[in-house]
């Protein structure tokens, strides 16, 4: 009679346990559903946050790159002017100049640059540095002229504009490649911007060139 009643009991736990099991399951099944969603909604929220992120920093890159495009752009084809100075002389045989090398500063910038490529805003913060030793270069040369003779003065002056204008445009298409911005028109015909600063680059080039040959060809007087 024990063992039977041993029996009975040991079926009935089975059959309580093998009752258990859907349960067991489910409830596995529920925990995993829910950890799988919260990982799959921490992805999703991730993604969307670096998104969003991705998308705030190119907006703020395409803000400043058009303000320096233009801003770069304006100094280059102010640089033309300057670039193709002659000089006239006035009644009293002094020379004169009507358009100096123009002043580049990025004060009226309001980007934020630390959204542009390291290399970049280097080449950018460069600039107006460059500018400033041009300007000296310049002044340095018309003080070795005479007043009534600024051949040097000028040369530097054509020489250095036409070397910073391309400078500017470079730049400028540097911006404009990086945000996939239309072209400019500085190329358009021989009396764009680029077009005249680079006649008036290489010009100072050969020329530079030739002054070279010339000194080479030149009897040593020291022996």
């Amino acid at each position: 009679m024990a063992d039977w009643f041993i029996a009975t009991e040991g079926v009935k736990v089975v059959k309580d346990s093998a009752s258990l099991w859907p349960q067991i399951v489910t409830a596995i099944s529920s925990a995993g559903a829910a950890l799988v969603g919260v990982a799959l909604t921490h992805r999703f929220t991730r993604r969307r946050e670096e998104a969003t992120a991705a998308r705030k920093r190119y907006d703020e890159l395409y803000f400043i790159s058009t303000e320096l495009v233009f801003l770069l752009e304006r100094f280059a084809q102010r640089c033309v002017y300057s670039a193709n100075e002659s000089g006239e002389y006035d009644q009293d045989g002094r020379i004169r100049i009507e358009y100096s090398l123009p002043e580049i500063n990025f004060e009226s910038i309001t980007g934020d640059w630390r959204s542009l490529p390291p290399g970049l805003m280097y080449r950018l913060a460069e600039l107006p540095v460059i500018c400033r030793e041009a300007a000296s270069s310049i002044s340095a040369a018309f003080n070795e002229d005479t007043p009534f003779d600024g051949s040097y003065g000028i040369f530097e002056l054509n020489r250095q504009s036409a070397r910073l204008g391309l400078k500017a445009i470079r730049l400028s298409r540097w911006l404009r490649q990086l945000c996939d911005m239309p072209g400019d028109r500085l190329s358009d015909d021989r009396w764009s911007a680029w077009s005249v600063l680079y006649r008036k680059r290489w010009e100072h080039i050969r020329n530079n060139n030739n002054v070279h040959r010339r000194y080479k060809r030149l009897p040593d007087v020291t022996e």
